[in-house]
């Protein structure tokens, strides 16, 4: 008789002559643990995409709340990188900082936080593990 379950693995009991038994364990734990981690990162990888639009949207704003774009470059310099389970978001343009938290000078116009704030259920959504254990 063999019975598969998903938790533990597979277990076979093997009668023998004479009265006894013998079961066989096989633990499914780092296939399963795989199978999770490899849709965690796959959630990621959307919920950091999500994230980058939004903030290229933000940039990208018109009126008073934002200064006016002029040429473009901190939109097209925001990017996104995934390791593993840690997703990263941000630019390489020195301004985007002074422009997400202010400067003495000027007052902030946030871009990248609100770009997360706006987005959470979605980042949610994606990290809910869209994945199946067979």
């Amino acid at each position: 008789m063999e019975h598969s379950n998903r938790e533990i693995g597979q277990i076979r009991y093997k009668p023998r002559l004479g009265g006894t038994v013998t079961v066989t364990l096989k633990s499914y734990r780092k296939q399963r643990e795989k199978e999770i981690i490899d849709g965690l990162e796959r959630g990621m990888h959307k919920a950091v995409l999500i994230v980058e639009n939004q903030a290229k949207k933000n940039v990208s704003k018109t009126g008073s709340e934002h200064p006016q774009v002029k040429t473009g470059r901190l939109r097209s310099s925001i990017t996104s990188k995934v390791e593993g389970l840690e997703g990263t978001i941000g630019t390489n343009v020195d301004y985007g900082k002074s422009l997400e938290f202010g400067t003495s000078r000027h007052p902030p116009y946030p871009w990248l936080f609100p770009a997360v704030e706006m987005k959470r259920n979605e980042i949610k959504e994606a990290l809910k593990g869209k994945f199946t254990i067979t």
